[in-house]
Parts: C-alpha cells; structure tokens; sequence
C-alpha cells in the first residue's frame, strides 16, 4: 500500500467473498483509528419517507446488534428508490469526513456491478481519492457458494440457475470498469484466508470480529428450510440462518456441493478470461494475492468434491446432529435473554421418518427465534426500542 490517503473507503464485494464477517465486524467496532492516527469511520445509511439517515458510531452499532443479520450497511442502489438522493446523502458523508478529519468506509457488496453510476457521480464531485476494495473467490468456488445461498431456492438443479442467473462471474469486467474511474484506487485481495485481517492490515487497524458471519450453512440446515420454506421463502430471505449460526454449534457434515464436470468445463473459459483481464487491470500486488488461492489455476482441488456428487439434502441422518444443535443453540439465547430455559422434545427413535424430525425441531427452532428477538430488543430503552423497530421494518437491513 502507498502512503496516499483516500477521502473515502468503498468496500464493494464481491457477493459470498466474505462481506457479511467485514460488515459485522465494521458494525460492531465503527469508530477505529490506525497506527498513525488516522481515524475511520464506518457508515451506513437507510431512507425512511422519503429521507435518509445515516448512522454511525454506538447508535449504528445498536441497530446491527438490533437486526437479525447482526449489521448493517448502506443498501444497494435497487431499493435507494431516488438514485440522486441516495448519492447526496453519500456526498455529504464524505464531506463530512474531511470537515472532522476521519475517512468514512462504505459497504455494499451490490456496488460491484454498479461502476458507471458511481463514476458519473464521483465526477460531480471533482472525483476525490477513493479506495474501492474487492474481496474475490474463484469462479468456479463462487458459483458453487452463489447456487446454494440464492440458487437453490428458486431453481434446484445447477444447470438451471446458471442459464437463468442474473449474477453471472462478471467480476473482472465489473473490476475494470472501476479501475477507469480517475483518482480510484482499486484494491483487489483473495477471500482467503481471512477477509477481516486483510481489510486490517490494508490500514493498520486493530479489527476484530466474527469469522463465521454467513458462512455456508450445513446440508442439514438447507435440507430443512428447503422442506419448510416459511423459515426461509426466497433466496434474499437468509435471517433465521444468521440467527442459528450466531447462536448454535456447527453441525459437521460434507459441505454443499453442486458443480459437476461439465459445470467446471463451462466456467473454465470464464476463469482463464477473468484472470486474463486481472492482469490488465490491476495492480502486480493484487494479482500476487489472488493466486495464493491455487483453484485460480488448478482445478484439482476440486476433483474430490466433483466425485461425490451433488449433496443429498435429505438424508434423516442428519436430522439429529441438527436437532442437537438447535436446542444447544436455544439454551444459549435462552440464557442470554433472561428468560426459562427451553424444553426440548424428546429426540425420536431411530428409524423416525424425516417429516417426524421436522416436526420436533420446528418447535426447538422456533424456541430459538422467539430468544433470539427477545435477545436482540432488549438492547435499548423502551421508547428507542419501538421507534427503531419501525425503522428496521421499514428498512429491513438484509442483504440485497
């Protein structure tokens, strides 16, 4: 890194590259101050009647450990609902920041396809230094993380989603596209091993946080929800998943798997071109990083996974696992929240079929939700718990 000092600091994604961990750590620690001395600021915004408001310091972190995802950022540019608006409010955080002396970072991991809007408004705004910063994985990873968080819900089968997909691998030419954008510096850096530690060290700040945040979740957490769609009706619906990671065990099983051989014999041609375009756009240092993840250029650590096959998702073997973790998961927020621990059924005989599992570990997982909620508005005095409750019903801070 150079010792030049951007204005603002735009985290843009990518989708499934690790944001939900940086948005959370950001949410829960927004105010930080680097080695030497600079201060950052962590941002997000939300309209309400036509106004936007943007939050930051111990309000903003009280509404992330209010909202079921457990942070919240700066929505994406399809629910801004008036484009300029959305960028004036941006603007005037960036001029506040150089009015009171801190740099504001911004997240939204749906602005990475959004370069030609934000470069038409930088440049009302004489185009100040800005840091965008990019979390990638390879494509053929990505497209397997991508099917099973919003896939899987509306198309079961792979091959499918990928001709009907609205979020193909565009991430190279989206990259580019930034990269032209003047006085941007594009900061580009592998998913692996560790999303926050890198953001961290781009600017020497002490960041801690969760890693686990909207890791993939377990065949059986998937299997479930896809049995019993009201815990999870669309894709773009992933709550009660934030909620049972944050409070539960996890159940080891195989992980989800979706991509077969003519699945990497198709996006091979999208890696060899991504990487292609990398080369021409950024930075030797963005590039080094990248490839410390082999699956860039080597498919072979795929091999083991492709063998396998698709991941079952009804297996009734993994409906006690399941059901162990939800009710440990219970107790905890149970605890956490002050209220009776819960009674959990009896775990079923074996030989019980997979709807009589079902049926048990809804009234554990519901237990779960009700603690949780109980857990997440005791976090203000009455008054500002109703009023922000409005607010996050209107704004629902989930992911786009």
């Amino acid at each position: 890194m150079t010792p030049r000092k951007p204005h603002m600091i735009l985290h843009i994604g990518a989708p499934k590259c690790g944001s939900s961990a940086l948005q959370t750590a950001l949410s829960m620690t927004p105010d930080l101050r680097a080695a030497d001395g600079t201060q950052y600021r962590y941002t997000a915004a939300h309209s309400l009647g036509g106004k936007w408001r943007v939050e930051h310091g111990t309000r903003l972190t009280n509404l992330a450990k209010m909202s079921a995802y457990g942070y919240i950022t700066w929505p994406n540019l399809a629910r801004a609902q008036s484009v300029p608006k959305y960028f004036d409010t941006m603007r005037k955080v960036l001029q506040q920041g150089q009015r009171e002396g801190h740099v504001p970072i911004l997240s939204c991991e749906g602005w990475i396809n959004h370069a030609n809007t934000f470069g038409e408004n930088l440049a009302e705004w004489d185009h100040p230094p800005v840091d965008v910063v990019v979390f990638l994985r390879p494509v053929v990873d990505w497209m397997n993380a991508a099917f099973w968080q919003w896939g899987v819900w509306s198309n079961h089968q792979l091959d499918g989603w990928m001709a009907r997909s609205n979020m193909p691998y565009s991430f190279a030419d989206d990259i580019a596209a930034w990269a032209k954008i003047p006085n941007v510096r594009i900061i580009v850096r592998s998913q692996r091993p560790d999303v926050l530690a890198k953001f961290a060290t781009l600017y020497d700040l002490d960041l801690e946080g969760e890693r686990q945040s909207n890791v993939s979740s377990s065949p059986a957490l998937i299997g479930f929800l896809m049995r019993n769609r009201k815990y999870r009706p669309t894709g773009h619906e992933g709550a009660n998943e934030f909620i049972v990671q944050r409070w539960c065990p996890p159940v080891l099983s195989e992980k989800l798997w979706a991509v077969g051989t003519r699945h990497v014999q198709k996006l091979r041609k999208v890696s060899m071109r991504s990487l292609r375009v990398f080369k021409e756009t950024l930075e030797p240092e963005d590039i080094e990083d990248l490839l410390t993840d082999p699956r860039w250029t080597d498919e072979r650590p795929y091999h083991a996974d492709i063998r396998k096959g698709v991941t079952g998702l009804n297996d009734p073997a993994y409906c006690v696992p399941l059901y162990e973790a939800l009710c440990a998961g219970a107790v905890r927020a149970c605890d956490k929240a002050g209220l009776p621990p819960p009674e959990c059924p009896a775990p079923l005989d074996q030989g019980a079929s997979i709807q009589e599992w079902d049926a048990i570990t809804i009234v554990v997982l519901e237990k779960l939700l009700a603690a949780d909620a109980a857990v997440r508005t005791k976090v203000l005095p009455l008054w500002e718990r109703q009023a922000l409750r409005l607010v996050l019903k209107m704004r629902n801070f989930r992911k786009a």
